[in-house]
């Protein structure tokens, strides 16, 4: 036999209602998000062109080769021409979704892109590989 303690109120043997009309949920939504200042933009945008002439000085001081490029573009132009372009429109595929382009809209095209530059990379790089293997690098 359990003995209830008659201090503590008993639970109502109501069931409680389940399926019935609730209060209105007022919705507050945020605002769209906005852009950072121009400045700011223009600031980061700078600072990261900047970085290329810091790029290209390392690629010379560890011995980047330059030569290569007419016998690459000889051997295999379509690749090289497609993968460097794919890369430029993934970059220009960024600045649209910074600028103005929902995900949604981001999506296909950087879906494009990827499909070229992995199947005009592959083609490209074994280009160079086989260049490498040839001794010529």
């Amino acid at each position: 036999m359990v003995n209830r303690d008659t201090t503590v109120a008993q639970p109502s043997k109501d069931a409680p209602l389940r399926y019935g009309k609730l209060a209105e949920i007022n919705h507050i939504f945020r605002a769209d998000p906005k852009s950072p200042p121009l400045m700011i933009t223009l600031v980061f945008t700078g600072l990261a062109l900047a970085t290329f002439p810091i790029l290209l000085g390392g690629w010379f001081a560890l011995g980047a080769n330059a030569n290569h490029l007419s016998e690459a573009m000889n051997k295999a132009p379509i690749a090289h021409v497609l993968f460097l372009a794919s890369i430029f429109g993934m970059e220009g595929i960024f600045f649209m979704y910074y600028r103005s382009w929902t995900l949604f809209q981001t999506l296909p095209p950087a879906t494009v892109a990827a499909v070229v530059a992995i199947a005009s990379g592959s083609k490209a790089l074994g280009e160079v590989q086989a260049r490498r293997l040839a001794g010529k690098r």
